[in-house]
C-alpha cells in the first residue's frame, strides 16, 4: 500500500511571489562524494544516432548496474550539434537525453553531461577565426540544455566540452580562445537561474592533456559564485593504452602490451616504458610516470581546492591481438594499471572516471556489458575489483540499489504558470488520508507538469481520490492554493 505524506500546509501563490532556488554545495563538497566513475562511452555522443556504433540506447537496468558495481559517478558524453537545426536542439533529442539523465539521477549517481566531439564544431576550432561562430553556437546550446535541467539537484554537473584539440604550437592566444568558450558556457548556464545559479561546472584543459593544462591553464572562467568550477583532464599513455600498430616516427615504434616489470615479455619493444630511440626503459607509462602526471594537477589545482575530474582513462584489452600466456601477462598488467591509476588519482585529489567502450572484442575497454546479454552484468570483474579496492570496497557482489525519486527541485510557478493566474478564489482545501477535498476544482500534476488527475464534484465539494498514485512527488492545485504530496 502506498504511503502519502502531505508536505507542509497549503500555501498561497500570487504574482508577486518569488521562488528561491536551493544553493547547491561547493565543488569541493561535491568532489568529496563523487568517488570513482564510468563513462557511457560510444553511445549518446555518436553523431545523429546513439546506436550507430553498436551500443544499445541506455536503460535503467544498465544504469542501476553501474551504481550496484560501486561507481558513484557516471559521465554522459553527448552529441548536440548533429541533433539541431539553426542552433535549436531537436525536442525529441532533448527528451532522449533527459531520459538517460533521469536514469542516472534515479540511480543516485553524480551525473556529468557534456558537449562531446560531434563533428568537431568546437573541439577542432580553437582558433581566433572560428571564435565568434563557435561562441554563438556554444551559447545557444548551453542555454537550451541548462534551461531543461535547471531544477535538477546537486547530482547533475555540466561539462563545457570534451577534448579541445591543440598541437605542439599551442599558444597563450589559443588558450584565450578556449577560455572564451568556457566563459560562454558558464555565463549561459548561470543565466538560466534556479539550481543552475550554483551548480558545479566543469571546464576542460587544452586537449585535456595534463601537461598542456599544467602549462597553459593559468586562468579559469569568471563566475558569479565562488568555488563552483572543476577542471577536467584525460589520461591515455598512448603507446600502452591506444596504439594498435607499429608506426614509423623516425624509429619504428610498437604498441606496448605489458605493464609492470613482473609482466614484461622477453622482447622489450612491447613492454610499457621502452624507448625506441634510446633503446632503454624510461618512465613513460609506469607508476612513477602516473604519479608525476597527477602531481601536476595536485600542485596546480587540487591543493588549491579546485577539484580535477579525470574524465577519461583506460587501456585497450588486447584480446584478439594476443593469445595464451602473452594475453594472460597483458591482462594481469592491465589490472595493475587500472589499480594504480585509481590509487594515484585518489591520492592526488582527482576523480577517476573510466572509459567504457561497450564492445567486447579486440581492443575493448568494457567493464559492464551493454551489447550482449545479460545487460548490466560485469564483463571485466578483475578491473572492476581493482578499482573498488582503492575505495575500500570488497570484491563485487550485486546487492541491488535503492532508487532516488526526488532529484528535481521543482518550481511550482513554472509548472503551473501561477504568476498569470488571476481568477481563482481562496478555497478550503485539505487532505483526508487518500482523498483531497476542496470547495473549488482540484487539478493534480506530476513533477513534469503533466495533469494526472481532476476532482469530480460531489455536492458542494470537489473530491479527488489519490490511492492509486505511483511513487513520486505531485502538486495538487485548487484555486490559489497548492498542496505538495509525496507518495512513498
Amino acid at each position: 500500500m502506498s504511503k502519502y505524506l502531505l508536505l507542509g500546509v497549503a500555501f498561497f501563490i500570487n504574482s508577486s511571489m518569488v521562488f528561491a532556488a536551493n544553493t547547491l554545495p561547493s565543488a569541493m563538497d561535491i568532489y568529496a562524494e563523487m568517488g570513482f566513475g564510468i563513462n557511457i562511452g560510444n553511445t549518446m555522443e555518436v553523431p545523429s544516432d546513439p546506436t550507430l556504433w553498436g551500443n544499445k540506447f541506455p536503460t535503467q537496468i544498465y544504469v542501476d548496474s553501474v551504481k550496484a558495481a560501486g561507481f558513484n559517478t557516471i559521465r554522459i558524453p553527448c552529441a548536440w550539434d548533429s541533433h539541431a537545426n539553426n542552433n535549436i536542439i531537436n525536442k525529441s533529442w532533448m527528451d532522449s537525453v533527459q531520459t538517460v539523465v533521469d536514469y542516472c539521477m534515479r540511480a543516485g549517481l553524480y551525473t556529468i553531461l557534456n558537449i562531446h566531439w560531434d563533428g568537431g564544431w568546437l573541439q577542432e576550432n580553437i582558433t581566433t577565426s572560428a571564435q565568434n561562430s563557435v561562441n554563438i553556437k556554444q551559447k545557444a546550446y548551453w542555454e537550451q540544455i541548462a534551461e531543461r535541467f535547471k531544477n535538477y539537484d546537486k547530482h547533475l554537473l555540466f561539462a563545457s566540452a570534451n577534448e579541445p584539440a591543440t598541437d605542439d604550437d599551442f599558444s597563450a592566444t589559443e588558450m584565450a580562445v578556449l577560455l572564451s568558450y568556457h566563459q560562454t558556457f558558464v555565463d549561459a548556464v548561470r543565466k538560466t537561474g534556479s539550481n543552475n545559479a550554483s551548480r558545479t561546472l566543469i571546464v576542460q584543459g587544452p586537449s585535456t592533456s595534463i601537461e598542456r593544462t599544467n602549462s597553459f591553464m593559468n586562468t579559469l572562467p569568471t563566475d558569479v559564485i565562488d568555488n563552483r568550477i572543476m577542471v577536467e583532464v584525460h589520461f591515455y599513455p598512448y603507446l600502452y593504452s591506444l596504439m594498435t600498430k607499429p608506426t614509423d616516427w623516425g624509429k619504428i615504434v610498437y604498441p606496448q602490451y605489458y605493464w609492470g616489470i613482473e609482466n614484461f615479455g622477453s622482447d622489450p619493444k612491447y613492454n610499457a616504458g621502452w624507448n625506441a630511440w634510446s633503446q632503454s626503459y624510461e618512465h613513460s607509462s609506469d607508476s612513477i610516470y602516473i604519479d608525476q602526471q597527477f602531481e601536476m594537477m595536485k600542485s596546480k589545482f587540487t591543493s588549491k581546492n579546485i577539484p580535477v575530474v579525470l574524465g577519461e582513462y583506460g587501456a585497450n584489452n588486447r584480446v584478439g591481438v594476443l593469445t595464451d600466456n602473452d594475453l594472460e601477462s597483458h591482462q594481469r598488467g592491465r589490472v595493475l594499471f587500472y589499480n594504480y591509476v585509481v590509487q594515484s588519482a585518489k591520492a592526488h585529489g582527482l576523480i577517476p572516471i573510466a572509459w567504457d567502450t561497450g564492445h567486447e572484442g579486440e581492443n575493448n575497454m568494457t567493464i559492464i556489458r551493454r551489447q550482449t546479454e545479460p545487460v548490466g552484468s560485469i564483463f571485466d570483474i578483475n578491473v572492476l575489483n581493482s578499482m573498488r579496492k582503492q575505495y575500500g570496497l570488497g570484491n563485487y557482489v550485486n546487492n541491488g540499489i535503492t532508487h532516488v525519486e526526488n532529484f528535481i527541485d521543482e518550481d511550482p510557478s513554472s509548472v503551473f504558470n501561477f504568476s498569470t493566474d488571476k481568477t481563482f478564489s481562496n478555497p478550503v482545501f485539505y487532505q483526508e488520508e487518500n482523498t483531497l477535498i476542496s470547495n473549488s476544482a482540484i487539478h493534480l500534476f506530476d513533477l513534469n507538469g503533466h495533469l494526472v488527475g481532476k476532482a469530480s464534484a460531489n455536492g458542494k465539494n470537489f473530491i479527488l481520490n489519490i490511492s492509486n498514485l505511483q511513487k513520486g512527488i505531485y502538486f495538487a492545485k485548487s484555486g490559489k492554493k497548492t498542496l505538495k504530496i509525496a507518495v512513498k
